[in-house]
């Protein structure tokens, strides 16, 4: 059976194949557009929507193929195709709209609801043999074939016809009816959707009943006019990208248990958090009234209520519980008002604050019994100043000892004020410059350690003071390295002085002369003494090292004795020792020096032993001789080997011998 029998005119055959070719691109379109979605599987209804598409495609595609064929076995594909959509796209389209509204379809649903629709499809495929889907003939008088037949068969009216309009309508409404469950920014594309559904509906409802052409198939068509408005709407405004989640969907995995109850206080709504917190189901606890789950034992429920504000309470299992209780005002007066209650596990919260108040107090034990002075200062905004203050805010009962204030009297001083009691055993401009970087640092966000002097109940001692920011505050220590300052002179005095006599030796001398004559003022004058111990040498030799270090240390207590305290006394080394002596006239070095040599030409008595070691002496004058210490040693020395020259061997020496003034 074909079309050969009558031929259409030319412009028809041009009109139909154009169709039939638009029909046929529109159809890849949808194909494309379904297998992306399909094969894309990013979000929640991707694969159901991208199944509704590729339903449309093989819709759109049978109406191209009745369109071109002159064959009655391929128009008879066409028809089937036809079949394939009307029947499958209701399921597809309920499938994807309430998977879209966030509302699972199980697949015992989903099976039961394909029954019919693969009945209607087979039936369609071999109508041919039984006319239950529609009545032959399939060509019009015309030997057209018929898009729609003349009468339909029994299982498409009465079965087929009426199952596909409920399941599409019901898909629609799903859409519509679970808008209010769905976030507001989300339903302006069910919306859409909506919109988008009127015009294929309209078209097959018009087609079904009669109304239009019966050799064109025109649903497919509007389907092709369709597909612009499907795409931009897939993506342009990406509707299936931000698949709205309903709001149950959101309740019902929240983490926090949740309960809903009316005005009268009975429960209208449980999340999956709230039934295993009551160990109820949602349909047992459906309006019962709330005390039945919360008794006396659970006060603070009815009290979060009653009051608005936040509650605590603890669970049987030790677990604690944060309460919030919300009211529930609807928009419209169709809906009832209530409350909804959020009990909020904060037990590790609860259990990490308790552990941080214990180290608190831990941390405020260590600090109160340290041995340390602590102090926490805070930048602090003054009214009438322009600027901020940083003021004490804490100090441990050390700092007030080491401040020799109480602590108490500490607290709300400036940083500034407590530098300066810090300071007070240091000269003024030394201190002034420590509370100067003081106020730096702390500015700048900056640490400092630097040590202090500090006078307190007539003693001195010396404190380090650490300073380091502390969050927006700043931490102010002070170490008592008083015991540690006596041991570094005591290491100094040890390095620079000569353990046998006592007095400096070499380096001592020479650090502590040059110091000495660096800061005597331009039209000082002084002397330096070069002291040489004649017959020592013979003495050490004859009576041992014990006796000659006897004599050393005797001479070294009439060069004391002899001098000022001073007087700067060193010994080189051997059997030698040299004198500053500053800030004297010319005068008075020599009236020293002749006293020094008379000292020690006296006897040494040592044990038994009473021995003579008359010592000759080097005199130079500065700035006379020299400015500086090398060359003032240098003239003594020079002087000392004559005054030793001269006395050699000579029976009969005086004092004013042994003594010799540099030239």
């Amino acid at each position: 059976m074909g079309r050969d029998f009558v031929k259409s005119d030319p412009a028809s055959m041009s009109f139909e194949l154009a169709i039939s070719l638009l029909l046929m691109f529109s159809a890849m379109c949808y194909l494309a557009l379904g297998l992306r979605l399909v094969l894309a599987k990013r979000e929640v209804g991707t694969m159901p929507i991208g199944t509704l598409f590729l339903v449309i495609s093989v819709w759109v595609l049978g109406g191209s193929i009745e369109l071109l064929t002159d064959s009655f076995i391929v128009f008879s594909t066409g028809r089937t195709m036809h079949f394939v959509g009307t029947a499958l796209l209701p399921v597809a389209a309920y499938f994807s709209f309430r998977e879209y509204t966030g509302r699972a379809t199980s697949i015992h649903r989903l099976t039961m609801l394909l029954i019919i629709p693969l009945v209607s499809i087979t039936l369609a495929a071999t109508n041919y043999y039984h006319e239950f889907m529609w009545y032959l003939p399939s060509t019009n008088d015309a030997g057209q074939f018929l898009t729609r037949p003349e009468k339909w068969g029994p299982w498409f009216l009465f079965i087929h016809a009426p199952y596909s309009y409920i399941v599409i309508n019901l898909a629609i409404l799903t859409l519509i009816t679970h808008s209010t469950a769905v976030a507001r920014a989300h339903r302006r594309g069910l919306f859409l959707l909506v919109a988008a559904c009127i015009g294929p509906l309209t078209a097959t409802l018009a087609y079904d009943f009669g109304f239009g052409p019966d050799t064109i198939s025109y649903v497919p068509i509007v389907f092709t006019l369709m597909l612009p408005i499907y795409t931009w709407l897939v993506l342009g405004e990406q509707i299936v990208e931000f698949t709205p989640l309903a709001y149950e969907t959101v309740f019902q995995n929240m983490q926090d248990p949740v309960v809903v109850i009316d005005e009268q206080g009975r429960i209208i709504g449980l999340n999956h958090g709230a039934e295993t917190l009551l160990d109820v189901t949602e349909t047992a606890a459906m309006l019962e009234p709330l005390r039945h789950f919360f008794g006396e034992e659970s006060p603070e429920v009815f009290e979060a209520l009653e009051s608005g504000e936040p509650t605590k309470m603890m669970t049987n299992t030790g677990r604690f519980l944060h309460i919030q209780a919300s009211p529930m005002s609807a928009d419209r007066t169709s809906f009832r008002d209530g409350t909804v209650l959020m009990f909020r596990d904060v037990s590790d919260v609860e259990r990490a604050q308790a552990e941080v108040r214990a180290s608190e107090k831990l941390l405020r034990t260590l600090i109160d019994h340290s041995v340390n002075g602590i102090l926490r200062l805070r930048w602090v905004e003054e009214e009438g100043d322009d600027f901020r203050k940083l003021r004490c805010i804490f100090a441990n009962a050390m700092a007030g000892d080491f401040l020799n204030s109480d602590r108490e009297d500490l607290v709300d001083c400036t940083g500034a004020q407590i530098v300066r009691i810090a300071t007070n055993g240091m000269e003024s401009n030394e201190s002034h410059e420590i509370i100067e970087l003081f106020n730096r640092a702390t500015e700048g966000g900056e640490s400092i350690d630097i040590e202090v002097n500090h006078h307190s109940g007539g003693a001195s001692k010396w404190l380090r003071m650490i300073c380091e920011p502390f969050g927006s505050d700043v931490a102010l220590t002070f170490v008592d390295i008083t015991d540690g300052k006596a041991k570094e002179r005591h290491m100094e005095s040890m390095a620079l002085s000569d353990p046998l006599t006592g007095v400096l030796n070499r380096r001592g001398f020479e650090r502590d002369a040059s110091m000495r004559l660096t800061e005597s003022a331009d039209e000082a004058t002084g002397a330096l003494l070069f002291i040489d111990l004649n017959d020592f040498k013979v003495i050490n030799d004859s009576h041992g090292h014990e006796i000659g270090d006897q004599l050393l240390i005797i001479a070294a207590k009439r060069l004391r004795k002899s001098l000022r305290s001073c007087d700067i006394i060193g010994r080189p080394g051997g059997d030698e020792f040299v004198a500053l002596v500053p800030d004297v006239a010319p005068e008075i070095a020599d009236t020293l020096a002749n006293r020094l040599a008379t000292a020690l030409e006296e006897a040494y008595v040592i044990g038994e032993h009473k021995l003579h070691c008359a010592a000759s002496i080097g005199l130079a004058l500065y700035p006379k001789n020299a400015n500086t210490l090398t060359g003032l040693m240098r003239e003594a020395d020079q002087a000392m080997y004559r005054a030793k020259a001269r006395c050699r061997n000579v029976s009969n020496v005086s004092s004013a011998d042994l003594l010799e003034k540099a030239l």
